[in-house]
């Protein structure tokens, strides 16, 4: 007989500024973990209690799987599959989470010579990269042992399937059952802060800059075709406004695109000096995250024809179209 899935969140800490993260128990016909937290003492040792509450082990999972490859949620996805527990991600995480040196090499690569073209200053570039090469230390590679497809069901929990989700992360997937409207949607759709469509490589060899923030807007549209009752979020507590918060963070990309269109409308701008004027309290703490913000803003405006971009310097600069929309 099929059981009902029963979903337990488990929050952990994080030594992020995102803060904690929520992990998700699915107990079905299948013991399932969703997402582990980042690879500290801390994290590990509360998912363990936490587990133990509900009379469970690493040993006792069924199967493991995680929305995507960030250490906040994949960190101790190694130790989990240490203890034999398939592992299960999409098929683009593979590079990442298996820390393929090839690609990791063209991955730093590829962030330097953006951030010379969006005109960062070499040491601001520099300190990210370090920042970085930090930031994957918070998760041990590994290699999923099954990599499910776009619409595959998830094993041992009927109704449910997998979702690509990207935008956030090219790997990103949530678990969704339309009967129940349910959508383990880790950080797809956040209640509290809108989720940052991070500046990621091309696959390998590739050269086109992915349009993340296009990406993402595409998944929103998509989630918002679906019932969706409730969702569990990979940060905040589970929310049952889905339908409206996705217009709500559809309508205030398009207004960040009209700030960024206004600072435009006196001369062509980098990439950088708009992070500047826009987040002039910001943009060097947290230069990675405020660049992804802002070139995915000016990706949504070129898409429109809103602004055109000068690539003859040794900068690109983004120049108002006076288009209007």
């Amino acid at each position: 007989m099929t059981k009902k899935a029963t979903i337990i969140p488990i929050i952990l800490p994080t030594p992020f500024d995102v803060g904690p993260v929520n992990c998700v128990l699915l107990k079905g016909d299948a013991v399932t973990l969703v997402d582990s937290g980042a690879k500290t003492e801390e994290s590990r040792e509360i998912l363990i209690s936490s587990l133990k509450e509900h009379g469970l082990t690493f040993k006792d999972l069924d199967q493991y799987i995680c929305t995507h490859y960030h250490p906040d949620h994949a960190g101790l996805s190694k130790e989990i599959q240490d203890f034999g527990v398939p592992t299960l991600m999409l098929q683009e995480a593979v590079p990442y989470v298996s820390v393929d040196r090839e690609f990791t090499e063209w991955a730093e690569s590829f962030y330097i010579n953006l951030y010379d073209s969006f005109g960062v200053p070499n040491s601001l570039g520099r300190i990210e990269l370090v920042k970085l090469r930090k930031y994957r230390t918070f998760s041990n590679p590994f290699v999923p042992d099954i990599l499910p497809a776009p619409g595959d069901a998830v094993p041992g929990h009927e109704g449910f399937v997998f979702l690509k989700t990207p935008g956030h992360a090219p790997d990103h997937l949530s678990l969704y059952s339309e009967r129940e409207g349910t959508l383990i949607g880790g950080d797809v759709l956040l209640p509290h802060i809108s989720s940052n469509a991070l500046l990621e490589p091309p696959p390998m060899g590739g050269t086109e800059r992915p349009k993340t923030l296009l990406q993402y807007r595409e998944t929103l549209q998509h989630l918002l075709a679906l019932h969706l009752e409730m969702v569990y979020p990979g940060h905040g507590e589970p929310f049952t406004n889905a339908h409206d918060l996705i217009r709500k963070r559809l309508l205030d990309h398009n207004e960040r695109a009209k700030a960024l269109e206004h600072l435009l409308s006196d001369e062509p701008l980098t990439v950088f000096e708009l992070c500047a004027r826009l987040f002039p309290k910001l943009y060097e703490k947290q230069l990675g995250l405020v660049v992804s913000e802002v070139a995915g803003h000016l990706d949504l405006l070129e898409s429109e024809g809103r602004v055109s971009i000068d690539k003859e310097k040794a900068a690109f600069y983004y120049r108002r179209t006076g288009v209007v929309r």
